[in-house]
């Protein structure tokens, strides 16, 4: 990293534009990439009314190779950037709608990965991710059933392209309470450090 500054970095956030856990995360991110001077982009999701359908023009798998402007563009910011910050809440065991269907849509044949043979090949090797993830269950709940979503995101679909995640889960996360903007605040500074 030349100038001693901390990598391109790209923060996905999927969340609904409300007071709570996910918001005081990305607030909590943004002032101390901004304090790091640190090179940054934050796509909000919800914000900008990304549609996650993934349509028939786009189906690789049927032979069809569509990728929208908008998509594109976002592959060009994620080859442009070595860090990644996902930042989501856990429903229904998974993520919401609008990263699955990021994921569906971005992390195409051919730019995410390919593959040689019956074999897989990581095209986004080098890169890494800090994944924030809030949950209404107690962290013992999700150890205790297999930990789905840690799974999905770190080995199923960011280790898949070649990405290395480090997954933070917060459970708990059912009722908003202001007196829980601290702990959280310390997280995020306790992770940025590390991973920057």
């Amino acid at each position: 990293m030349e100038n001693n500054l901390p990598a391109k970095v790209l923060v996905v956030y999927a969340h609904p534009q409300v007071e709570g856990h996910c918001s005081t995360l990305l607030s909590e991110v943004r002032k101390i990439l901004s304090e790091k001077k640190a090179d940054y982009e934050i796509l909000d999701l919800y914000g900008k009314n990304y549609d996650p359908a993934l349509h028939e023009n786009e189906l690789f798998t049927s032979g069809n190779r569509d990728i929208s402007g908008d998509n594109l563009a976002i592959q060009e910011q994620i080859k442009n950037s070595s860090r990644f910050i996902f930042v989501y809440p856990v429903w229904w065991s998974s993520m919401p709608a609008s990263l699955k269907g990021f994921f569906d849509r971005v992390l195409t044949p051919r730019f995410a990965y390919r593959y040689e043979g019956m074999i897989p090949k990581k095209l986004l090797t080098g890169k890494k991710a800090l994944v924030f993830m809030t949950s209404g269950s107690p962290k013992i709940y999700l150890w205790l059933t297999g930990n789905r979503p840690k799974k999905l995101i770190k080995r199923d679909i960011l280790g898949f392209c070649g990405i290395k995640a480090k997954v933070v889960q917060i459970g708990g996360c059912r009722k908003w309470k202001e007196e829980k903007i601290p702990g959280l605040k310390k997280i995020v500074g306790r992770e940025l450090e590390k991973f920057m």
